[in-house]
């Protein structure tokens, strides 16, 4: 019983320490390891008294809240009541993800969450369930990231348009003389393709993962890119057709055609 105990205490601190970490990092606040000991200890001890006071669910419910609220408010310092509440959202968030990851884990491998045997191996889905949620997150935050760099673009060819989704690439700095270059797939691009464009075709070198490759392109009549509720109205530029198809987007366009990067018309 003894060796039980202190595996309860070991996986509790070690549940709690890792709770907090990963709460620190995904809110992107300062962490304290002191601090972050002091409440994991805290929490271990938590875990292992209360069963022995009560067995009544509610109470016991009810407890492990305002006892994880006084926890977040002593792990960190906040600069208001937003960040606190923040801070305890994804404190509470995680502690709900790790129970279900801990009792998903047991279930998948068929053994009880109460024999000492599961008590030691606690820490191994623990971890693994905070690797998942910061990559999540993280995911996520990215997506978020990408997606303002994402418009609809409209390319001109006569009487003919397209609607596209753009990619707005920093790393595309393809040049035909002057004019910028936006690469768009064939797919996307075959409803304004006609023999008069075709007569008027070149190729441009494009930079790929497997070396530099000769691409058909051919100059529109005009670029519009919608963005703030404002066309910007592109008549300088050229578009180079590829075969491979992009995974959320149908064109990469280039960072000159970014707001304050290149001279444009708006027309409201």
């Amino acid at each position: 019983m003894t060796v039980y105990i202190e595996y309860v205490i070991l996986d509790n601190f070690f549940i709690d320490f890792m709770l907090f970490k990963t709460a620190f990092k995904v809110t992107g606040k300062s962490m304290s390891r002191r601090r972050t000991v002091v409440c994991a200890a805290a929490g271990a001890i938590f875990a292992l008294v209360y069963p022995l006071v009560t067995d009544n669910a509610v109470v016991i419910s009810v407890v492990k809240v305002l006892f994880g609220l006084f926890l977040t408010f002593i792990a960190a310092k906040f600069s208001s009541v937003k960040d606190y509440a923040a801070f305890t959202a994804v404190f509470f968030g995680l502690t709900f993800f790790i129970g279900g990851a801990i009792s998903g884990f047991y279930s998948l491998l068929g053994i009880s969450a109460y024999s000492e045997f599961s008590v030691a191996l606690t820490v191994l889905p623990v971890y693994l369930a905070m690797k998942a949620a910061i990559r999540l997150v993280r995911f996520f935050y990215r997506k978020k990231d990408i997606s303002g760099l994402v418009v609809k673009a409209e390319i001109f060819c006569g009487e003919r348009s397209v609607v596209l989704r753009g990619f707005f690439d920093t790393g595309n700095s393809l040049y035909d003389d002057l004019t910028p270059v936006i690469i768009v797939t064939k797919s996307a691009i075959l409803p304004v393709l006609d023999v008069d464009l075709l007569k008027g075709a070149k190729q441009v070198t494009v930079e790929t993962a497997v070396g530099k490759e000769r691409k058909f392109s051919f100059k529109p009549d005009m670029l519009v890119i919608y963005s703030g509720g404002n066309k910007n109205i592109f008549n300088n530029v050229r578009v180079c057709v590829v075969n491979k198809v992009f995974s959320d987007y149908d064109a990469i366009l280039h960072p000159a055609f970014m707001e304050n990067g290149y001279e444009r018309k708006i027309v409201v």
